[in-house]
């Protein structure tokens, strides 16, 4: 080589090495002692250095002043594109070289710290976080390499590690390059904060995509064929990331819905063969994703094992600092299931088994993005027409903003709940107040009722005072009149004793006459015998009374043995008497004739008889009467129990008719109370499904066979059923129910495992009968369904069990009849009542009748026992003796007279006689006027004695009166005077005891009685408000007059404290409420709606110069027509009105009736008040909206009034430029540092023209979003100029495939 000629070997040798180190590492640096030599060495030959290299396209750069050679490239080769963090460091380095060598002499080097590193990196706020300990390790490693730095601390993961740079750093980052670097710095900086790039997909067993990895760009085109696959593709992405597959296939132009187990097995539509795929299949999508930031991969995939059609389980996950490659998911050439998927893979951050923990981790992961992009991403794929512009907007331009009203809502519930708690204390009041009226009605009608004590006691007074007079005159007079009596008394006396005298020497005469006391011998006896005769006659009288009760007693016996006439009696009577009577042989018979002949003698007892035959007679009739007197009261007996029973069973059919009546059937007690428990405990764990009776839950279809089933089911009918998860509990209460009622015999039904029995058998029982109830109806089948139905007996044998229409049974090889009292009343179906309440209601009329027939019987059977008493014959056997005993008497008085006839025939005793008789009618007459005076005088003095008794009484009673008096006078106090007033007022004229009957003694009623009725009404009255509160309020105070102060008590604290302090806090709460209102919430309507207004701008402004079409698209907002005014309130700047509250001032005088209609709106309470805040908390309701389109000749038209004339592809340019700007604002609103900006089209752009796409494309191309777009071949040359990635989706109807397309021009 002519360069190197003239240099010896070693400098031959020495220029090979720099040449090849100058090509490794580009930089040869003077103050680097290990290549000083070297840069010398090039310096010394530098002419010969260049051309060599230059040669070999290379330019060798020689800065003296720096001390530093480098190797440049004219034609980029072999240029290295650094990582952003390399980028980054390499900035800092050059900025810290920069302040150091201010600090330092020439001479000097230049040396940092890993601390001074990440410290500028800090305050360049380029990142949140530090630089990580690798990726700063890394870089430094890599421009060491190329002689920019050296490190000079082996443990580089100190902040102390120290670092020399090089002045090579001044060739790396020129001067006029840093503010370039700067600007870049910062455009890197929000491209990444914006974006997590989609770099490939892996799909296996995904429809026909059975192993296949699909690599994607900044923008990638998916085109081919209808039906290749692109929207499988598309469909496979949007599986993973908003985990559903509910959106399968929206914009493919196919029929029917695609299914996820369609794309597993790969469905093919042919009859014979619906799925490529069979058997057991895991299906896996995953989608790998970088992070420019912090240069590493993660990746979001699903896992899906289908056991069979329609049988899939998902499973999606997370995976950091992993890459796609083949041995994830396959075992060779077998696919992970999800076990073995898990198990095999440790880098596996999350595993989530549902949607909703996948889409947490989705949201996550691509950026804390918000909930939209589950919504977003599905509308992007499926273009609708734009038809209703706010709808569009609402849906893709602007958000719903949560306006936190949480504060407000807590003021304007604070005061609801004020303002409730103040009318609850007031409702308290106002029944308090109730209480309190009522009290002091009541104490009224007590004073009232005190008042009248008092007039009472008064009156009583007056009463007694006047008494006290009246008995005081009374008695003088009574002893005047007393003395009088005595004075004639004693002369009525005098004149006695003188004619006493006189005849008392008459009788003297007298006395010695024979004759004459031969005469008053007479008398006397005559005055015995007369007495004697007296008593034998009233001993007649009775004698007479029994006989004719006797007399008709036998009578009525004979009629009733019909022995006589039986006109007017009871043929029942007749026959019950005539059949008792011949309960014995021969003694009916001679009872009638013995009455016969006892009737009869009867008739003769005033003639001549013979009382010894009559005694005889007497005598049988008493014992045949006391014969069948035993009989009769032995039939009553049977009556009376026969009656009873009937009576109780008729009792029983009542109630049973009443329950018909009501739907309800008569069931076994046991039955009846095992239902009612269960009941009661389902209600009270809240169990809704209530237990049955099963005949209430079965019908028979065919009538014929009822009877068969009604016995064949016997008391099967009763038994109870309840749904399977139910009976463990329905059989504990039965248990109990056993132990503690002793019910047993109860059949309760386990309903579980059934399903078998869904179908009655032909030909069987089960068949006639069915059942709205599953369970019912399958245990009816179990039961049932193994009866074979007959039509003849003969056939019975035929069949292990069997039965006919007239309920012949043949079972276990016997034939047996069923009684007919089995199946009579019948239980199963609706028709039960009717025919039961028939049965019922025909079975009670019969039941009456005989019970009607039995008390009629029993009435005869006591009017015969009344017939067969022997009270009236035994007295008649006792006093028959009478009759002759007054024979007799009557005889020796007839004599007696005679005797004294004769003896008063002497003239001088006659005379004598004649004037003793005298004397004694005369003393008689003084005697009886003596005794009758005597006895007047007896009664004054009686009635002395009485008056003075009484008056006694009557001072005790005054002095009482007094006492209680001046007692009630002391009480009433003050009142005694209208008391006293009132009291002569009703006084009057009237007497006292015309005014204590009216007041106090008068019925039915008085007015004391009155006052104490209503005082009782008013009592009843307040203790019924009492109860009343004291159970809506939890009170414990007695209801009563003696708990009232403690009512009392709580009404004077709610008025005096409570309802004060109250009326406060709701006074404070409502402006609580209010300050709020105006402070917090119409701030943030207005912050959201001038975001809103920038978002239209910015979104016009990124369309504004792009013609699509010969049409340019610009955003309209305006005030909604319908909210005008409230537009105007929340757009005017109430925020610069200083020191005034927006209830006051310019603004409030300016927007006072719609402040007041919105504040109320949302502050009201009930079912509206979820719809106002709903809608009045949401900022676009204030505004309408629509698209302005401006044509190329300047005029313009709005889409609204347009929109139906419009073709597809103009109707398709809004919705793509709209959809694409909410994702930007999707992305751009993330909370978690950068984001995802993945958007998907399918059919992208299908009736739109060239000029069009081109427009919405270069829209497109200025947002920070990584598109992907399907759509058909024929777009190709419009799509694919614009896109990083066009790729070819193609299938051979086997498998799909994709390749990439390389434009043939």
């Amino acid at each position: 080589m002519e360069y190197l000629e003239g240099m010896l070997q070693k400098e031959k040798d020495n220029f090979s090495r720099v040449c090849n180190r100058l090509l490794g590492t580009c930089f040869l640096c003077k103050g680097n002692q290990n290549t000083k030599a070297d840069y010398y060495f090039v310096l010394k030959y530098r002419k010969e250095f260049k051309e060599y290299l230059g040669v070999l396209g290379y330019r060798l750069e020689i800065n003296e002043e720096y001390g530093v050679i480098q190797l440049t490239s004219p034609r980029g080769y072999n240029r290295m594109n650094l990582k952003l963090y390399d980028s980054i460091v390499l900035l800092i380095l050059r900025i810290l070289y920069d302040e150091k060598k201010r600090e330092l002499s020439a001479i000097e080097e230049v040396i940092v710290n890993l601390g001074d590193i990440q410290d500028k990196f800090v305050s360049l706020n380029i990142r949140d976080r530090l630089i990580d300990k690798t990726t700063m390790r890394n870089a430094l490693s890599l421009f060491r390499r190329y002689q920019i730095v050296e490190l000079l601390d082996k443990d580089m993961g100190d902040e102390e590690s120290r670092v020399l740079i090089y002045d090579s750093i001044l060739m790396v980052v020129r001067a006029e390059d840093i503010k370039a670097a700067y600007e870049k710095l910062e455009t890197e900086r929000e491209e990444t904060k914006a974006m997590k790039k989609l770099t490939r997909m892996k799909l296996i067993n995904w429809h026909r995509f059975n192993n296949c990895t699909i690599e994607f760009g900044d923008s990638t085109l998916l085109s081919g064929e209808n039906g290749a696959g692109k929207s499988t593709l598309l469909d496979a992405i949007q599986f993973v990331i908003i985990c559903s597959t509910g959106y399968f296939n929206k914009a493919a132009h196919e029929n029917g819905k695609r299914r996820l187990t369609g794309y597993i097995r790969c469905k093919t539509g042919k009859e014979n063969q619906p799925y490529e795929r069979t058997g057991e299949i895991s299906a896996h999508v995953a989608l790998e994703f970088y992070e420019e930031s912090k240069d590493k991969y993660f990746i979001i995939g699903a896992v899906v094992d289908s056991a069979s059609e329609g049988q899939e389980t998902t499973v999606r996950y997370l995976m950091e600092n992993t890459r796609i490659s083949d041995d994830l998911f396959l075992y060779g050439n077998q696919v992970k299931s999800i076990a073995e998927f898990r198990g095999s893979n440790i880098d596996i951050r999350q595993w989530c088994k549902t949607n909703v923990e996948a889409r947490r981790m989705v949201t996550a992961r691509l950026g804390r993005i918000e909930d939209k992009f589950f919504r977003l991403i599905p509308k992007a794929l499926a273009f609708k027409p734009i038809d209703d512009i706010k709808d569009f907007v609402y849906s893709y331009v602007l958000d719903e903003k949560e306006v936190n009203i949480d504060v407000l809502r807590e003021n304007v519930r604070t005061y609801q709940d004020m303002e409730r708690t103040l009318d609850n204390v007031k409702k308290r009041m106002k029944k308090l107040k109730k209480i309190q009226e009522l009290y002091q009605r009541v104490q009224e009608r007590i004073e009232k009722d005190r008042m009248y004590e008092y007039f009472l006691k008064r009156s009583d007074l007056e009463l007694v005072e006047g008494q006290l007079s009246s008995l005081e005159t009374a008695r003088k007079n009574e002893e005047i009149r007393l003395s009088q009596a005595k004075a004639q008394l004693e002369m009525l006396q005098k004149e006695r004793s003188e004619k006493q005298e006189i005849a008392t020497n008459i009788r003297v005469e007298l006395r010695h006459n024979q004759e004459f006391v031969a005469l008053e011998e007479e008398k006397k006896e005559l005055k015995r015998l007369q007495d004697k005769r007296q008593e034998a006659m009233n001993e007649g009288t009775e004698l007479k009374k029994s006989v004719a009760q006797a007399a008709r007693d036998c009578e009525s016996l004979l009629r009733t043995m019909g022995a006589g006439d039986t006109s007017g009696y009871s043929a029942a009577v007749s026959a019950e008497m005539s059949q008792s009577a011949n309960a014995e042989n021969g003694t009916g018979a001679d009872f009638a004739s013995c009455i016969r002949e006892y009737r009869k003698k009867l008739q003769t007892l005033d003639g001549d008889i013979n009382v010894t035959e009559i005694k005889s007679l007497t005598d049988d009739v008493i014992h045949f009467k006391q014969m069948r007197y035993g009989e009769q009261q032995e039939e009553q007996a049977q009556l009376k129990i026969r009656l009873n029973q009937n009576q109780t069973e008729w009792e029983k059919l009542s109630k049973k008719i009443n329950k018909l009546k009501r739907k309800k059937l008569t069931y076994p007690s046991g039955v009846e109370l095992l239902v009612e428990s269960v009941q009661e405990e389902f209600a009270g764990i809240g169990r809704e499904i209530q237990p049955g009776v099963l005949c209430e839950m079965l019908e028979i279809k065919d009538e014929e066979w009822r009877n068969a089933v009604e016995g064949y089911l016997n008391t099967q009918r009763f038994y109870v059923l309840v749904e399977p998860e139910n009976f463990d509990i329905a059989l504990g209460i039965y248990d109990r129910l056993r132990r503690e009622k002793k019910v047993y015999g109860v059949g309760l039904i386990n309903t579980k495992d059934l399903e078998k029995y869904d179908t009655a058998p032909a030909g069987t029982l089960a068949e006639v009968v069915t059942s709205q109830n599953k369970y019912a109806r399958q245990y009816s089948n179990m039961i049932l369904g193994k009866v074979q139905m007959c039509e003849r007996y003969e056939d019975l044998k035929k069949y292990s069990v069997s039965i006919t229409k007239g309920c012949m049974r043949y079972q276990n090889r016997v034939a047996s009849a069923i009684k007919p009292e089995v199946f009579r009343v019948p239980f199963i179906g609706k028709n039960a009542f009717t025919v039961q309440l028939a049965q019922a209601e025909e079975e009670f009329q019969k039941l009456s009748e005989t019970m009607e027939n039995q008390e009629k019987k029993l009435s005869d059977t006591k009017e015969i026992l009344g017939l067969l008493s022997t009270e009236s014959d035994v007295d008649i056997k006792y006093r028959l003796d009478v009759i002759a005993t007054l024979r007799m008497l009557n005889k020796s008085i007839d004599k007696c007279e005679e005797n004294i006839r004769k003896l008063k025939e002497n003239s001088t005793l006659i005379q004598k006689q004649l004037q003793l008789d005298e004397l004694e009618k005369v003393l008689r007459g003084l005697d009886y006027t003596i005794s009758s005076d005597t006895e007047k005088i007896g009664g004054m003095r009686a009635r002395i004695q009485d008056l003075v008794a009484r008056k006694q009484t009557l001072l005790e009673k005054q002095v009482t009166g007094k006492s209680e008096v001046t007692a009630l006078a002391a009480d009433a106090g003050e009142r005694l005077n209208s008391w006293n007033r009132e009291y002569k007022e009703a006084l009057g004229v009237r007497s006292i005891e015309q005014f204590q009957s009216e007041y106090f003694y008068k019925l039915p009623s008085n007015k004391r009685k009155y006052n104490s009725e209503r005082c009782q009404i008013a009592k009843d009255n307040m203790i019924n408000a009492m109860v009343e509160y004291k159970t809506e309020h939890d009170f414990g105070a007695a209801a009563s007059l003696e708990g009232f102060p403690e009512f009392e008590a709580v009404y004077e604290r709610l008025k005096n404290s409570e309802l004060l302090d109250y009326e406060e806090k709701v006074q404070s709460a409502h402006k609580a409420a209010e300050t709020e209102f105006h402070e917090q919430f119409l701030a943030k309507l207005q912050e959201n709606m001038k975001l809103a207004q920038g978002e239209f701008k910015e979104l016009n402004k990124a369309l504004k110069g792009i013609d699509f079409s010969s049409e340019r698209y610009e955003f309209q907002f305006m005030p909604s027509k319908k909210y005008r005014n409230y537009y105007e309130m929340i757009m005017d700047d109430f925020n610069v009105t200083q020191g005034e509250s927006l209830f006051s001032g310019i603004f409030h005088e300016a927007h006072k009736d719609v402040i007041e209609e919105l504040f109320e709106q949302l502050s009201v309470s009930g079912d509206n008040s979820a719809q106002a805040l709903d809608e009045f908390t949401d900022y676009r309701t204030y505004m309408d909206y629509d698209i302005k389109i401006i044509h190329n000749d300047g005029t313009y038209s709005y889409y609204s009034k347009v929109c139906e004339e419009k073709s597809g592809g103009e109707t398709q340019t809004p919705f793509y430029v709209t959809v694409a700007a909410s994702f930007v604002q999707l992305y751009s609103n993330n909370i978690g540092g950068e984001a995802a900006g993945l958007v998907l089209f399918d059919e992208a752009f299908n009736n739109m023209d060239d000029e069009r796409i081109g427009g919405v494309l270069e829209f497109l191309r200025r947002l920070p979003l990584q598109l992907i777009i399907a759509a058909p071949p024929d777009k190709i040359q419009y799509i694919g100029p614009a896109m990083d990635e066009v790729m070819l989706v193609m299938t051979d109807q086997k498998q799909s495939y994709v390749e990439e397309y390389h434009n043939a021009v």
